[in-house]
């Protein structure tokens, strides 16, 4: 019995990746071309001295000051911390991590080297951060997300020996590419492909799987080498394929499919030398306009403007800030800790609000990555407990780097249910020496980032807004009288610095809108 047209391409889909069903798609000239990136422009309005009280200095607070001080508003930055970027920080030695409950460490990194424990890529296609390290002088480096020289391992798949990447890709494809060349040659699928469509869809399945002439799966150096090129006699031998079901077996599509995440494609880009090196940019711009360690404690409303009362950290004393319009850049998981006097509705949905704790274990080491395993850049995973380990996209060919040895979420995980720090650093350790046996004892210096435990974060990334989450989100993005809502929480990007940008510059539109309508009191 044939199968529908539509329904072929699902299947490849699901037995090839989304690559496949992509790559095969634009070979029958079905795929159109992508369109323009539609984002909603920034239209600042002057401001003529309206004063604005912004509350938190990471990306989306940073560039609501800057875009409305350029436009003439008088601006306020109140950050509890004494650093700017939010989740945007860089650790480096004498770095130190406080968590809420008191735990404390201290980075040893050797002088000069860093780790992201938050953001750590910048895709191409988030034009706005981009743009924005165009125009502060931020200079950016290639940061290789996905490389086909990374591993990937599981107990059941090569007797546990790790996998190359590169072998994985290409001999699920030669597989999948010899099931659908049987399917076609045995006429399965004449009901909905023509005869033409079937000899271009044969064309494409043995160039897509390096297929032999008669459209079976041999093996393909596209794989690597059991036998590496030389100059010697020994000709070049391909490796022997995994067989299918070894690789069905193995459930690693999650790690395979990574790459062709919407957000995760090449080119990626990350800032040389850290990646707080963004917010450091705006930090220098506004100078003054920052004010740190304010730790706000309530926000009051009236018809004609907004008070905000924090506390001083370096005084000890409270505070206060009233000014024409509020734009609230902290996460919901904090905003719920302070006192308000915001509508029923929307102290309804931020009570509601629950954020993932995200973490990250990073570690100090010789590039054996590198110097034995031929591993620059990129993320390589397994079935185990710490399921990613992602290698340093800087620095290449130097002594040492930080390899991050676990980057998941903590809160409904294995993970997470572990004991202390101690369990987990042992977790992170044991994932590294499945990949590169032998060279966990290399592993010097960790640091562990737990999210859920950052204070002034308490939580990497909005997890859920409830159960009506489109109604939540259209709240959300309007403001209650004179506090308005920023951050990537307030965004269809969640997690990434662009959603950030971009939420502040609608927020901005949207007090140029009041601005026009002489909805201000300014001094």
């Amino acid at each position: 019995m044939g199968i529908s047209r539509r329904e072929f391409l699902m299947r490849v889909g699901q037995a090839g990746g989304y690559g496949a069903a992509f790559t095969l798609m634009q070979s029958l000239g079905l795929l159109p071309a992508p369109g323009a990136n539609a984002q909603e422009a920034l239209r600042p309005v002057e401001g003529k001295g309206a004063r604005v009280v912004i509350l938190g200095g990471g990306i989306a607070g940073l560039v609501s000051a800057y875009e409305l001080n350029k436009a003439g508003y008088r601006c306020t930055v109140l950050e509890a911390r004494e650093r700017v970027g939010g989740r945007n920080w860089s650790i480096r030695r004498g770095t130190k991590i406080q968590f809420a409950d008191g735990t404390q460490q201290v980075c040893n990194f050797e002088e000069g080297r860093y780790f992201n424990a938050g953001p750590a890529r910048l895709p191409s296609i988030h034009t706005t951060m981009l743009g924005y390290c165009r125009e502060l002088g931020v200079p950016l480096e290639v940061e290789v997300n996905t490389s086909r020289g990374t591993l990937l391992q599981c107990d059941r798949l090569n007797g546990g020996k790790p996998v190359e990447q590169r072998q994985m890709v290409n001999d699920t494809r030669g597989h999948v590419s010899e099931l659908l060349a049987k399917c076609v040659r045995k006429g399965a699928l004449d009901e909905d492909l023509s005869s033409e469509d079937k000899e271009r869809m044969l064309a494409f399945l043995r160039e897509y799987g390096d297929l032999s002439p008669d459209y079976t799966f041999k093996g393909s150096e596209r794989s690597g080498f059991k036998v590496y090129p030389g100059a010697g006699l020994a000709a070049p031998e391909a490796k022997d394929p995994l067989p299918m079901h070894a690789l069905l077996d193995a459930n690693l599509w999650q790690g395979l499919l990574a790459e062709d995440v919407i957000d995760w494609q090449a080119t990626m880009f990350q800032p040389v030398g850290g990646m707080d090196r963004i917010p450091a940019a705006f930090e220098k711009k506004l100078g003054s306009i920052i004010r740190y360690g304010a730790d706000v404690r309530q926000i009051r409303q009236s018809p004609t403007d907004v008070t905000v009362t924090y506390l001083d950290q370096k005084t000890g004393k409270s505070d206060s800030i009233t000014a024409d319009y509020c734009i609230c850049t902290m996460p919901f998981s904090v905003v719920k800790t302070i006192d308000t006097d915001f509508s029923s509705d929307v102290k309804a949905l931020i009570s509601e609000t629950s954020y993932d704790s995200g973490y990250k274990v990073a570690w100090e080491a010789r590039r054996f990555w590198e110097q034995e395993y031929n591993i620059y850049g990129g993320l390589s995973y397994l079935r185990h407990i710490v399921d990613v380990v992602w290698y340093p996209s800087a620095e290449f060919f130097s002594s040492k780097g930080i390899i991050v040895g676990g980057y998941s979420v903590e809160n409904g995980t294995d993970f997470g249910r572990l004991p202390n720090i101690q369990a987990k650093l042992d977790a992170s350790r044991t994932a590294i020496e499945k990949l590169h046996p032998g060279c966990s004892k290399e592993l010097t210096n960790p640091v562990y980032i737990n999210w859920g435990e950052i204070p002034f974060n308490l939580g990497s990334w909005v997890h859920g807004y409830g159960s009506d989450y489109a109604n939540t989100y259209k709240r959300i993005i309007l403001p209650d009288r004179r506090v308005y809502f920023a951050g990537d929480h307030t965004s269809h990007i969640v997690g990434w610095q662009e959603g950030a940008a971009l939420s502040a510059h609608r927020t901005i539109n949207q007090i140029g809108i009041a601005v026009q309508q002489g909805n201000s009191s300014k001094v």
